[in-house]
């Protein structure tokens, strides 16, 4: 849920950039992960490396917008007042309010249970920068 909410907050951004996805995720830098966790969410996967390096990765962050997809509808029957009767065809654009967002994953490091460095990878990792 939280996840969605970051996601939210990040859809709400005007001029969205990677370098503002960056600010963002850098602010998480130094965390303890209890705090990453309670301000990202769950992480989609926890590994632990042989040699004994944690990472915390995210499936998809970053922004979710609203997208136009094609509509078609048929109206049919309709029976007037005075006897009548009609039917309609259209076609148009539709929009919908959630839009499976586009690809972005980040993987936390994560070193005496402390984020110590992100990284991303996917077009969808932009937000706008903080302060905005």
């Amino acid at each position: 849920m939280r996840a969605r909410i970051l996601i939210l907050l990040l859809a709400l951004a005007g001029c969205a950039t990677q370098a503002g996805f960056d600010q963002r995720m850098q602010a998480l830098v130094g965390l303890p992960v209890g705090d990453l966790v309670q301000s990202v969410g769950v992480p989609d996967s926890d590994y632990t490396t042989p040699d004994g390096r944690r990472f915390l990765q995210y499936e998809r962050l970053g922004t979710s917008a609203p997208t136009a997809v094609p509509a078609f509808g048929i109206g049919f029957g309709g029976f007037g007042w005075r006897g009548g009767y009609g039917g309609g065809l259209g076609l148009g654009t539709g929009y919908t309010a959630y839009a499976p967002p586009p690809p972005c994953r980040v993987t936390f490091e994560i070193r005496a249970d402390r984020v110590i460095a992100f990284t991303r990878a996917g077009n969808g990792c932009i937000a706008q920068p903080p302060g905005d």
